[in-house]
């Protein structure tokens, strides 16, 4: 594993868009990535998905194990960076970033649009840097301008948009002259799991919606395939974690247990983040180990498998809840009774999805599961062009590319 140095890094990122962009565009290369928002491992064996079949036959298939924390924010930027979540900064889906003296939040839209909170070099950068222009279609961190960058196209996102209206776009992408048109998009649907967090991953209702899904990826590869560029083209498919199912007997409100008085910041859900006055640590640490249903670590003993709790953004206390359970600070309890993701990034429950194919891609392989963060150098290895500092590894990287 790189460790990242943030000033060097941004040194060379600075440098490489004013003095090294170069026209590099990989003539024959295209790379078309499509996010679905937690959908698990076991989901299309669960439905009809003709279309992800196709997909396994054709290409490859593995399965996709998220960062920790296993949540949308963290995950898709470690995506993007090649970077686990203690390296780029976007510790959590909530935070809080002493070294702004500022609050994280996904609907933030002031905090999400502001570049001092993601760290790393996205690969969409990575790729303008080399003059490979790029496209991001409400992919987590393409609206930050770092560095004063962004994608050649990129959107601000509106869950409103219809999917087939999403693809519609892809399309008119890959249709532009060649001297305008994207050779990377990356692109995102918010389902499956939205309806997973409402219905539990044990629903109809959700393979009801990953079949839904499986038309849209229909409907995507028949227009695709009008296209002069279609043999050019490597799909990805992926998700950034999978899902769990509440027990609502495992429910924790940590109210009953600690003052909320003695902490700065609280951030709440799984994980759960804790700030505590610097005198109440010890005194918290200590209660939080008695209570059931959790697993309660000091910032700098987190186990090693995370590869976190170095940040400074980190809360001095994280309380992981165990797979089912939901943990609250508040007043009132309130048990949920549909699904959360955010645990043990190793828990099969988090495992995502990975599907590829084309040019690049091995035919009919299906391998172990690999960790998310190795998409950067996917993609800068199909691209041909050189990835930014990262935690990836190349040797993963090569058993799915030709």
């Amino acid at each position: 594993m790189k460790k990242v140095i943030y000033p060097l890094l941004l040194i060379i990122v600075f440098l490489g868009f004013s003095s090294c962009k170069k026209n590099r565009i990989p003539k024959n290369k295209y790379v078309v990535v499509l996010s679905l928002d937690g959908f698990r491992y076991d989901y299309a064996s669960r439905g009809n998905t003709p279309t992800l079949d196709s997909l396994a036959k054709i290409g490859v298939q593995t399965g996709f194990r998220p960062v920790f924390p296993s949540n949308t924010f963290p995950n898709h930027y470690a995506m993007a960076t090649g970077l686990h979540p203690d390296h780029h900064g976007l510790v959590n889906n909530s935070f809080y970033a002493p070294d702004l003296d500022k609050i994280y939040t996904i609907g933030n839209r002031e905090a999400v649009e502001n570049p001092a909170f993601y760290g790393g070099e996205p690969i969409w950068n990575t790729a303008e840097r080399q003059g490979v222009k790029s496209a991001t279609y409400f992919w987590v961190g393409s609206e930050a301008a770092m560095g004063g960058h962004q994608a050649s196209i990129w959107k601000k996102y509106d869950g409103s948009v219809p999917y087939n209206t999403r693809v519609d776009s892809v399309i008119s992408w890959l249709r532009l002259p060649k001297e305008r048109r994207p050779h990377l998009i990356m692109w995102y649907i918010e389902e499956p799991d939205a309806i997973a967090h409402d219905e539990t991953p044990d629903s109809e209702k959700v393979i009801d919606k990953v079949e839904e899904l499986d038309q849209v990826l229909n409907y995507l590869f028949n227009r695709a395939r009008k296209l002069d560029i279609f043999k050019k083209i490597n799909f990805i498919v992926l998700s950034d974690h999978g899902m769990a199912t509440y027990t609502p007997d495992k429910y924790v409100n940590l109210y009953k247990y600690l003052p909320r008085d003695s902490f700065d910041y609280v951030f709440d859900g799984v994980p759960t983040y804790l700030y505590p006055k610097p005198t109440y640590t010890e005194t918290a640490y200590n209660i939080l180990k008695e209570v059931p249903n959790i697993s309660v670590y000091r910032k700098g003993e987190i186990p090693k498998k995370f590869v976190y709790g170095t940040h400074e953004r980190i809360g001095e206390l994280i309380v992981l809840p165990d797979i089912g359970t939901y943990v609250h600070f508040r007043e009132t309890d309130r048990a949920y009774t549909g699904g959360a993701h955010g645990y043990d990034n190793f828990a099969q429950e988090m495992e995502g999805i990975f599907y590829a194919a084309g040019p690049m891609f091995k035919k009919g392989y299906k391998g172990e599961t690999m960790q998310n963060l190795n998409l950067h150098l996917i993609i800068a290895t199909i691209l041909g062009i050189e990835p930014a500092p990262n935690d990836g590894d190349p040797l993963v990287v090569e058993k799915i590319l030709k």
